[in-house]
């Protein structure tokens, strides 16, 4: 049995193994907008992302990360948008807790948060 037959196993009976974000390729993306939802704990990260790895096309996306809390800014002020660089899971939060410390890094410097997932859905931007 590997690692992600355990996680699924583990999911099926409700216990959270934390985030996972290696399936999420973000590398030359471009953050456009970030709208927090207090009411239902969700950071929601308008985006254009590469239509695969190996594109250079962008295609509108949202990043939303649920069960956030700790959500902080630490860039500084540079013209435009930022382009994204990475996507990372810097720290579990307890053992086989729920939360990961989810890191983006841009090219104005970095954002973080704590969170219980992160997914990516099609987008069609608003003008």
């Amino acid at each position: 049995m590997d690692i992600p037959d355990i996680k699924a196993i583990l999911a099926e009976q409700g216990l959270v193994v934390g985030v996972d974000v290696s399936d999420i390729y973000v590398h030359d993306g471009k953050l456009l907008r970030v709208i927090e939802d207090a009411e239902r704990e969700t950071l929601t990260m308008e985006v254009l992302l590469p239509a695969d790895p190996k594109s250079d096309v962008l295609v509108p996306r949202l990043l939303i990360f649920e069960g956030v809390y700790g959500y902080q800014i630490f860039e500084g002020r540079v013209v435009g948008c930022p382009t994204i660089l990475d996507l990372s899971v810097v720290e579990k939060l307890g053992g086989l807790g729920k939360w990961s410390r989810v890191r983006l890094d841009t090219t104005h410097g970095y954002r973080e948060l704590c969170c219980t997932a992160v997914r990516v859905c099609n987008h069609e931007p608003v003008a």
